[in-house]
C-alpha cells in the first residue's frame, strides 16, 4: 500500500512538472487558437510512427493514441505525458467526450495474466486523466490481454509495438 502511494504520488508530481513546464512554452501554430468554444489546440506535431514503429502521440485534441509500455509493467512511459495531458484537457473541459481505453500486452505469459496486465496498464492511464480532472464515467476501460495484437510476430520489435494501450475517442466532446 504504501510503495502504491509512493507511485502515486511520483506519477501526479510528474504530471503537474510536466502540465507546469508545457503551459509555459506552449506556441500554437498558426490557424490553431481557440476561439472559447472548443478547448482543443495544435502544437505542430503530427502523429505517425518514429524509427523503431512507435506511434508518436499527436499533441492535438481530439486525437486517439497509443501508449506504450515495457516488458511486465504498468508504468507509464515519461516521454508520453505532455500528449496525455492535452487528452486529459480536452476531456476534462468537454463534459459530453467519451474515451475507451484498450489494455494490450505482448503474446508471452498466460491469458489470465496478461488480461490482469492489461488492466493494469489502463488503470496507469485512467489515474492519470481523474488526476487532471477527467470524471471516471468519461472512461470506459477494456483489457484484451494478448488477444488483439497490433503485429504478429514473436520477436522483440513485435511484442514491444503490441505492449500498449489504445487510447479511442468514443463520443468527442
Amino acid at each position: 500500500m504504501k510503495k502504491a502511494l509512493v507511485k502515486i504520488s511520483v506519477v501526479v508530481l510528474a504530471a503537474s512538472s510536466m502540465l507546469l513546464l508545457t503551459s509555459c512554452s506552449k506556441k500554437p501554430t498558426a490557424g490553431s487558437e481557440s476561439n472559447g468554444s472548443d478547448a482543443s489546440q495544435t502544437y505542430g506535431m503530427n502523429s505517425g510512427t518514429d524509427s523503431d514503429g512507435f506511434k508518436v502521440n499527436s499533441l492535438k485534441a481530439p486525437s486517439n493514441q497509443t501508449y506504450y509500455f515495457a516488458f511486465n509493467k504498468s508504468d507509464f512511459r515519461p516521454q508520453d505525458m505532455k500528449a496525455l495531458l492535452i487528452q486529459a484537457d480536452y476531456i476534462a473541459s468537454h463534459a459530453n467526450a467519451r474515451v475507451r481505453l484498450e489494455g494490450n500486452t505482448d503474446n508471452r505469459g498466460s491469458r489470465e495474466y496478461n488480461i490482469g496486465l492489461g488492466w493494469h496498464r489502463d488503470q496507469t492511464v485512467a489515474r492519470i486523466l481523474e488526476q487532471q480532472g477527467v470524471r471516471a464515467n468519461q472512461i470506459q476501460m477494456v483489457s484484451y490481454g494478448k488477444e488483439n495484437p497490433a503485429v504478429p510476430g514473436d520477436n522483440e520489435h513485435a511484442w514491444a509495438l503490441n505492449r500498449r494501450v489504445d487510447f479511442i475517442y468514443k463520443q468527442k466532446g
